[in-house]
């Protein structure tokens, strides 16, 4: 038999079944490596709701300046990954995808120089599929946060070496995929504006990933000079109009010309503080520290003081937010409410799916997740019987 043929029907079956239109929409949590040691250990592979979830991204692992890559939290990869039975042989028990999720905002720093030449680019790639061969990923997701970004050492070059890089990955994932007769997947978390999409060759980029995951989320923050909302879905009265999740998709869909069925548009399961301050669009102090941890407030944290405040709701913009008078202090964040909106607006534009950042923050201690539920609901009802 021509093996060379065989693997190039493989190949045709792998990519035909790629663009097939998908039975569920898909929903991808990201679950942070870190979160081992976190409220007692309460979220372990063993807890997570698989059968709301279609794929989760294991976050993160560390590009290095060699074009080697290495775990964040030691500790936690050994308990996630090494352990049995790890979270991808649960999560495939439940037909659920796992990916390497490589960079994050602290670890993007040597992505400029990996992606700079084909040699540091070939063995980025190497060390990204002996990973998958280790610990039986379903593929990578790169979270370049973000090409040509000075701070984290990017610069104009970045451009063509993102696309570049991506490229090198895909190639090589694609032999993975025809030598193993297994379909391996290439997905970039991607910036929602056009700052951080002007080193981004966003055609090229859509051609080359399977999926792209759109940042809709943290459109405003404690480092804005304003108080606004963190992922409104529309504009907010007197808000900066492209900073929403409805003109992030309108820029990227209409403007730009990536298909609405390779786009998943990013949800919070966390919220931004704001001290000194009890309206949008106000001077602020920055973000609570006293009442929050300083990584932010997770729904989760929100809950526990949901009712020392006072809940509005923005019916542009389509988010809820919180004001306490007696701490001055505003929370901007999403709730049952917004997440159905959100869900239901991937719905009417035939958006692919949505990601979650992160997939512990609606988690609580007796099990139930609220806000992935009301996805859940929106995005995959149940279906009617007749009698």
């Amino acid at each position: 038999m021509n093996t060379h043929w065989c693997r190039t029907a493989v190949l045709i079956l792998l990519l035909a079944s790629a663009s097939s239109p998908a039975q569920r929409k898909e929903v991808i949590g990201y679950y942070p490596s870190w979160k081992w040691n976190s409220r007692e250990g309460l979220v372990t592979p063993a807890r997570l709701p698989y059968d709301k979830l279609t794929i989760i991204n294991y976050a993160f692992f560390v590009p290095m300046s060699d074009g080697g890559i290495s775990g964040k939290d030691t500790i936690g990869d050994g308990l996630y990954l090494r352990s049995r039975p790890s979270i991808t042989e649960l999560a495939h028990q439940h037909s659920v995808r796992v990916m390497l999720s490589l960079g994050g905002w602290e670890d993007s720093d040597n992505f400029p120089v990996v992606a700079s030449t084909p040699p540091l680019r070939a063995a980025f790639a190497h060390s990204c599929a002996d990973a998958i061969r280790i610990y039986a990923f379903d593929g990578i997701d790169i979270d370049w946060e973000y090409p040509g970004y000075a701070d984290h050492k990017g610069t104009a070059a970045d451009k063509e070496n993102f696309t570049a890089l991506l490229q090198t990955l895909k190639d090589s994932l694609t032999a993975m995929s025809v030598s193993e007769g297994r379909r391996y997947l290439l997905t970039a978390a991607i910036s929602s504006g056009t700052g951080g999409l002007a080193y981004i060759d966003i055609n090229r980029v859509a051609e080359i990933l399977d999926q792209l995951n759109i940042m809709t989320y943290d459109f405003y923050g404690p480092w804005s000079p304003l108080s606004n909302h963190n992922s409104p879905l529309y504009p907010a009265p007197g808000a900066d109009t492209t900073r929403c999740v409805d003109a992030a998709f309108r820029l990227l869909h209409e403007t730009l010309g990536v298909p609405a069925s390779k786009i998943n548009l990013g949800v919070p399961f966390y919220g931004h503080t704001y001290t000194a301050c009890s309206t949008l669009n106000a001077p602020h102090h920055g973000a609570d520290t006293v009442h929050f941890s300083k990584f932010g407030a997770f729904y989760y944290d929100i809950l526990r003081v949901l009712d020392k405040c006072a809940r509005h709701w923005d019916d542009r913009a389509k988010v809820p937010y919180l004001v306490n008078t007696s701490w001055n202090l505003l929370i901007s964040y999403d709730d049952e409410q917004s997440i159905r909106a959100k869900a239901q607006y991937v719905l009417d534009n035939k958006v692919h799916g949505l990601i979650i950042w992160e997939i512990t923050g609606d988690f609580l201690p007796d099990g139930s997740t609220p806000l992935l539920n009301s996805l859940d609901d929106v995005l995959h009802p149940p279906k009617k019987t007749t009698d």
